[in-house]
């Protein structure tokens, strides 16, 4: 299929952007730099429209015994406990040496990425990096409901008590419970629902003394790291659970995924940026750390709304995509119904399930129309994919990047560059929310997650009284 625009090459476009820098032999702003800015002007374009959509078509085969994962990824293949879809336009491509690359390059260091030894000045080392990277990618994790999928080992309730602790080890913590269920060697399971003691004493005041199976779970009454259960189980069980995953060890050489979309790359290279800048002594500048606090607590934001998954179909039928809590509310334990009603399932930012499950010696045909990573030219002949009136934007936004490392007065005039993209990504979206009956459906200001179950308390100015 030929791209969907052919006016701009990649190179062409690497020209002008040198020609606006007035650094055509690129010399100050070398080639690779350019690149990366440009790479960064379309990945926050997408972020900002979801202009770039594509059906994504897969077909899962359940053998027999079964064996198929319950819950697929469409970012990526990290968790063995989740299916991998590397065919996905969603899929991660990125590592934290790419985002130490861009950063090194706003802050006049050598663009070496994570490689050792450290070669840069002595304003900053490669733990900065390291150190900086890890916190905030978690941060990132937590507050956008990304990186969630079960884990080992996996949890049981001892019978006779009401109490446990989740794991926890310098490799993986759990960050958040997203959902449990509750999975018994004799009787039914039952999916449990989230809830607080004070209710259970309320609803259940003798929870305390009740042996059976449990209906609710708590966090927020519970010590840190435990849950506590509304019953007592009687029988032996396990706990088939979702939660927020938390990165793992940095070590350099060697890459370590950012676990969140490729387009948000520069949402956790803002927030490293933001620590960086903050540094005592010579590496200090306070300016451009709260600049860089700004972008990165707007892309938590963006991050928060954004449309990962636009609509679904199973065989060709189109379905729902309801978030779990949803099914589990309207189509309790669907995951042990097999007559439930056909949906695609979201567990969070790239995770689902086929409902109901496919059965054993069955295949299922599936298409998803996701928001796709934005398309990055490979060569200098490639196209640029994004249409004429957008393309003095995508610069505007490459030149402003290049400005950060000039710092002073030539970063501070170059932030009107950075409105008039912003202000173009706002015009586009007025657009595109005129462009259907059903577009506020299709890019809603909250994602499915969030409005079936909210994880943090609205502001008070988007409250309606």
């Amino acid at each position: 299929m030929a791209p969907s625009f052919q006016n701009a090459t990649w190179g062409q476009v690497q020209s002008e952007l040198a020609l606006r820098l007035n650094d055509v032999n690129q010399v100050r702003w070398t080639k690779a730099e350019c690149i990366a800015y440009l790479s960064e002007a379309l990945r926050v374009w997408q972020c900002l429209t979801q202009s770039y959509v594509t059906d994504w078509t897969a077909t899962f085969t359940q053998p027999n015994p079964a064996q198929l994962k319950v819950w697929q990824s469409t970012g990526n293949g990290l968790n063995a406990l989740v299916g991998n879809n590397p065919t996905s336009p969603r899929y991660q491509t990125l590592s934290d040496s790419d985002v130490y690359t861009v950063a090194q390059y706003h802050l006049l260091e050598p663009p070496n990425g994570n490689a050792t030894p450290w070669t840069g000045t002595s304003m900053f080392s490669l733990t900065d990096f390291v150190n900086a990277f890890t916190r905030r990618r978690d941060q990132i994790l937590q507050i956008s409901d990304c990186n969630v999928g079960p884990f080992d080992p996996t949890l049981e309730i001892l019978p006779g008590t009401n109490r446990v602790q989740l794991p926890d080890s310098s490799s993986q913590s759990i960050l958040d419970m997203r959902r449990i269920r509750y999975l018994p060697t004799i009787g039914n399971p039952a999916t449990l629902y989230r809830d607080d003691q004070m209710a259970m004493e309320y609803f259940a005041n003798g929870f305390e003394q009740t042996f059976g199976t449990p209906l609710t779970w708590d966090v927020l009454s519970s010590p840190q790291q435990f849950i506590t259960f509304d019953a007592k189980p009687n029988v032996p069980n396990t706990l088939d659970c979702l939660g927020i995953l938390s990165g793992g060890v940095v070590v350099p050489p060697n890459p370590s995924p950012l676990l969140i979309p490729d387009d948000f790359s520069w949402v956790l290279k803002f927030g490293m940026m933001a620590d960086m800048l903050s540094k005592e002594t010579e590496s200090k500048d306070l300016t451009r750390a709260a600049y860089c606090e700004q972008r990165f607590a707007e892309g938590l934001r963006v991050m928060m709304e954004m449309p990962w998954l636009m609509q679904g179909w199973i065989n060709n039928v189109p379905v729902d995509t309801p978030s779990f809590f949803e099914a589990d509310q309207f189509s309790y334990e669907w995951q042990s119904d097999s007559n439930a009603m056909p949906q695609i399932i979201r567990g969070g930012i790239d995770l689902f399930a086929v409902c109901p499950l496919i059965p054993t010696g069955t295949s299922v045909g599936i298409t998803m129309s996701l928001v796709a990573n934005a398309p990055i030219p490979t060569s200098d002949s490639g196209f640029v994919q994004v249409s004429r009136d957008v393309l003095d934007f995508i610069l505007d936004e490459a030149e402003h990047l290049a400005q950060i490392k000039e710092g002073g007065a030539e970063f501070q005039e170059s932030l009107a560059l950075h409105q008039r993209f912003i202000q173009g990504a706002v015009e586009t979206n007025k657009r595109l929310k005129m462009s259907g009956i059903f577009a506020s459906d299709l890019r809603r200001p909250i994602s499915k997650e969030d409005e079936a179950m909210p994880r943090f308390v609205l502001e008070e100015s988007n409250v309606q009284h």
